[in-house]
């Protein structure tokens, strides 16, 4: 197993709003009554990757970039719950057999089951690497499709020097019962920003709480591990 993994501090407790309304659907007790959701529907930990898994992964990652495609998306997205087409632009490629090890590995399914769901499980094969390399580069408000209700993202490189204001990642963990588009219609009301440093990992509900990658600046790189988990 890696190293102690613990809660990284963070600036705020967050007090989830009352679920449901006549546009989002309820959360199922399951759900909401979970550790992770009574922290706000996410947490940054340290000690999931340790510096091994971390350099091994970003090893690979970079073999891995000569399968890499862009994904870019440049219309409007119309989506109001989960999953559509968001606004993006980034870099990446599928995982590769140590990745895929460590997604499946039983340590890290016990984990994220203690803190999530024990109906918890892999949605797929592989996981994927993320590039968040050209100037520019982010990822539009939106919640995960519905084959990714819990997401693991781990920090492998970032390269930031001494401008961290952008490329952050941006989630709402106090809008989760709102549409998208009130929530892009108003998007510094409840916003949380934050830089994963790297070998840190968030553990959230991708497909609950509404998230974004706030656009990269000039000679930033941030190269990411994500990983999808069915919890329902």
């Amino acid at each position: 197993m890696s190293a102690n993994i613990h809660s990284s501090p963070r600036a705020t407790n967050f007090i989830p709003p009352p679920y449901g309304s006549p546009a989002v659907p309820e959360i199922p007790p399951i759900i909401s009554k979970s550790p992770l959701m009574r922290r706000g529907g996410f947490d940054v930990f340290s000690g999931i990757a340790d510096e091994y898994i971390r350099k091994s992964m970003l090893a690979e990652a970079r073999v891995q970039q000569k399968l890499i495609t862009e994904s870019l998306m440049t219309e409007a997205d119309t989506e109001e719950i989960r999953g559509g087409a968001p606004r993006r632009k980034f870099l990446s490629s599928a995982g590769g057999r140590f990745q895929r090890e460590f997604y499946h590995s039983k340590w890290l399914i016990d984990f994220l089951r203690g803190l999530t769901t024990p109906l918890l499980r892999p949605t797929g094969e592989y996981g994927t690497y993320s590039h968040y390399s050209r100037t520019g580069d982010f990822l539009e408000i939106h919640r995960d499709i519905k084959a990714c209700d819990v997401a693991v993202i781990t920090c492998l490189e970032n390269i930031f020097g001494d401008d961290k204001t952008g490329g952050k990642l941006c989630l709402y963990p106090n809008r989760t019962n709102e549409l998208l588009s009130a929530i892009r219609a108003a998007p510094e009301k409840g916003a949380h920003r934050f830089l994963l440093e790297e070998s840190q990992t968030i553990v959230f509900y991708g497909g609950i709480v509404p998230h974004a990658l706030l656009p990269v600046h000039e000679n930033q790189k941030r190269i990411v591990s994500v990983l999808c988990y069915q919890a329902f």
